[in-house]
């Protein structure tokens, strides 16, 4: 049961607090992850009674990489229930950096647990003293917390350090950022042949094509040997080249993403999503 009981004085179960959900906000550098409790008055003793809680929030099953990850605090405080049955909703968030998602990320194997522990103060004849509360742990499917995720707008960085670019800088460059955030959200959802097979979308979407227009090993070879041609009568600036290195991942992903879906792994989307989101950082358009 996603629930926690609360102590207060001598008496026992006198509040019980329910984990109803969970969300995401994105804020200025930092993304936040809120809890939505349900309190219900369960005994005279916690009846009119301003209660403040807080706690912290530690992530569970990724291995080593399993701890802490911040302090949880109430949104809005006090929590007041008025009478005997009566419940409020209030909020209980962290605050979390990207890095701190990256690292759940790459050691996360399908949804995420979290074990959230709870302590508070009850005001009490004028006067504030500590309530026993508890701890619960929570797990988050995959499917919600890929949902989680894009409340907090994770990843609406190509990479770490780069702004995600500008969309108007063509109909084709648009394009091939749809399909880029498709890859991003398949990256999410751990469905790497689906991150690869949008990859090889965005790379096509560059120059106005297909997917299945560039699905040869001679087009790369065609285009590297005109390119090397084309060298000795004259320098060639980064535009010829960045067409060559888009070439060579479109037959990247071509391979990646035909084979049977096992083939393809974590690490072959990742790689290819961080090329990918690097050419499209320094795309010229010809």
């Amino acid at each position: 049961m996603n629930e926690i009981w609360v102590h207060i004085g001598t008496t026992s179960n006198a509040a019980r607090l329910e984990l109803k959900s969970v969300s995401g906000r994105s804020g200025l550098g930092v993304m936040q992850l809120r809890f939505q409790f349900e309190a219900s008055c369960r005994h005279d003793a916690s009846a009119q009674r301003p209660m403040w809680f807080e706690g912290k929030l530690s992530a569970l099953g990724l291995g080593t990489s399993s701890g802490y990850l911040g302090r949880l605090a109430v949104e809005s405080s006090p929590v007041t229930l008025h009478s005997l049955a009566a419940t409020t909703t209030f909020d209980l968030v962290v605050d979390l950096d990207h890095r701190q998602l990256q690292i759940i990320e790459e050691h996360r194997t399908g949804g995420l647990k979290f074990n959230i522990e709870v302590t508070g103060t009850a005001m009490r004849e004028g006067n504030l003293e500590r309530i026993g509360v508890g701890s619960i742990e929570y797990e988050v499917n995959q499917s919600n917390w890929a949902a989680v995720l894009e409340q907090m707008q994770y990843r609406r960085l190509l990479l770490v350090e780069l702004d995600a670019p500008d969309a108007n800088r063509s109909a084709k460059f648009a394009a091939a950022l749809d399909y880029y955030r498709d890859a991003e959200r398949q990256y999410v959802k751990h469905e790497w042949r689906l991150t690869v097979e949008a990859l090889r979308q965005t790379l096509a979407a560059l120059v106005g094509k297909k997917a299945d227009d560039e699905d040869e090993v001679a087009d790369v070879q065609a285009g590297a040997i005109a390119l090397r041609r084309e060298s000795r009568k004259t320098d060639q600036g980064y535009p010829p080249r960045a067409e060559q290195v888009r070439l060579a991942l479109k037959f990247m992903c071509d391979l990646g993403a035909h084979p049977e879906v096992a083939s393809t792994e974590k690490s072959n989307a990742y790689s290819a999503l961080l090329m990918v989101g690097g050419l499209l950082h320094g795309w010229q358009a010809k």
